[in-house]
């Protein structure tokens, strides 16, 4: 039987992307919480439990990556 060739590259390829993936997502997450202070100092009544909303699944993304 023939040894399979560039395995550990494509892993360890995988796992940057999911770093970079997970990394991009926490960005985001920080980005939204920015966002939702604002939104709450302009006195937003909806807006900020949106992007509370989204700022949630943006994390609960990272943590599958």
């Amino acid at each position: 039987m023939r040894k399979l060739e560039g395995l550990p590259e494509a892993e360890t390829d995988l796992r940057s992307l999911d770093a970079e993936r997970r990394e991009r997502l926490e960005y985001l997450a920080d980005l939204l919480s920015e966002l939702q202070t604002l939104a709450e100092r302009e006195g937003c009544a909806k807006l900020p439990n949106l992007i509370a909303q989204s700022r949630a699944e943006a994390i609960a993304e990272s943590l599958k990556a």
